[in-house]
């Protein structure tokens, strides 16, 4: 298996470490915020998906941005709303069928799908996928693969409810401001945020609003009577952006990176 972002059989040292003693029938789904780490073989690409599930039977699923959020990152380059959004950049959705402790899982990345098979033990889900004849542009002119071909393997763990402060400097529309942002995620998975900004322009606290999806964050709030929105990824330990608890954060709205939050 050719990765060369990050190893698979590393995540699943992870994964096993977060799975707990969740104990779940073997035909049941599984419901709450849970993150599917999504590495391909092809790109070397790594692909979170964020979701907060809600179980039905034996199926489990969700849609729509406030349900799903993904990002991607490849090349040391970070993708919001996946690499490959396809035709409705956002507009994401999981859904999977359990039984007899195997999983059946599709992600859908704005309209591009991959399908998956895997296995539930402990809370955990691990399966690999494939794919052939995608039209995204991220899987054409791969040396030694066919066109719009990918597989490799996905580990989805639940994870706690976001909370804490955070601070760093951050790239904001009126300039580069100290921010300190204190989290508190409710039970439906909104957050209030009050958030600190010492700058050039922007001085004050302001009390944002938003939801949380997974590790991910979606806030905004009016700062001086213009309205910021950002988006966060938390990182628990570092896999991603090299130091545990920290937010790295993007303006949703030009969906460039703004800056790293640390945990306080």
């Amino acid at each position: 298996m050719r990765v060369r972002a990050i190893s698979l059989a590393a995540l699943l040292g992870v994964a096993a470490g977060c799975g707990g003693s969740n104990k779940l029938a073997s035909n049941s789904g599984i419901s709450g915020a849970y993150e599917f780490v999504v590495i391909s073989n092809v790109t070397g690409g790594v692909t979170l998906v964020e979701t907060n599930l809600a179980a039905n039977g034996n199926q489990s699923g969700a849609s729509g941005p406030s349900r799903v959020q993904i990002l991607t990152l490849e090349k040391k380059t970070w993708y919001v709303n996946g690499v490959c959004p396809g035709a409705n950049p956002g507009q994401n959705s999981v859904a999977a069928t359990f039984g007899d402790n195997s999983v059946a899982l599709t992600f859908n990345e704005g309209g591009n799908t991959t399908p998956g098979q895997g296995m539930l033990s402990g809370g955990v889900v691990t399966g690999n996928y494939a794919v052939s004849g995608s039209s995204c542009p991220d899987l054409i002119g791969e040396v030694g693969f066919p066109p719009g071909t990918d597989s490799g393997g996905f580990v989805g763990t639940q994870v706690p409810a976001l909370a804490g402060t955070f601070s760093g400097a951050l790239s904001l529309p009126d300039g580069v401001d100290n921010a300190a942002f204190t989290l508190t995620e409710n039970p439906d998975f909104t957050l209030a945020v009050s958030v600190v900004l010492t700058g050039a322009v922007d001085n004050g606290t302001f009390a944002f609003t938003g939801s949380a999806v997974g590790n991910i964050l979606s806030v905004a709030g009016s700062v001086n009577g213009q309205t910021l929105s950002l988006l966060g990824y938390y990182d628990r330990t570092g896999t991603f952006t090299g130091m545990p608890n920290t937010i790295l954060v993007f303006n949703h709205s030009t969906l460039a990176k703004a800056g790293l939050l640390i945990a306080q």
